[in-house]
């Protein structure tokens, strides 16, 4: 019984502050983007933060795209209707902002 309240209390905690979805958790705290990656490409989203992770997604030129607000190292967590990945950060500028490339 013990183990059972245990287990209770740790997700009576954990599910307020985001550990059991993270991708919920980042879409609250989310920023806007506009994808500019060198004309007319698309801008790929990939499984993990680097370019040897697979494509999950793409977004348009110049397409809007919901992101966390910093990056990992050179890459930004990206996510859409269909996909949740990374993208090249230098390829994404904020929304109000001109892309910094």
């Amino acid at each position: 019984m013990r183990s059972f309240t245990r287990i209770l209390a740790l997700l009576v905690v954990a599910a307020p502050i985001g550990l059991l979805a993270p991708g919920a958790a980042a879409a609250a705290e989310g920023c806007v983007y506009v994808a500019a990656p060198p004309y007319p490409a698309n801008l790929w989203v990939r499984s993990g933060p680097g370019t040897q992770y697979e494509p999950v997604g793409s977004v348009g030129y110049e397409e809007t795209v919901e992101g966390s607000c910093g990056s990992r190292g050179s890459w930004t967590r990206v996510w859409g209707e269909d996909f949740e990945g990374w993208a090249y950060a230098p390829y994404l500028g904020e929304a109000d902002e001109d892309p910094d490339y």
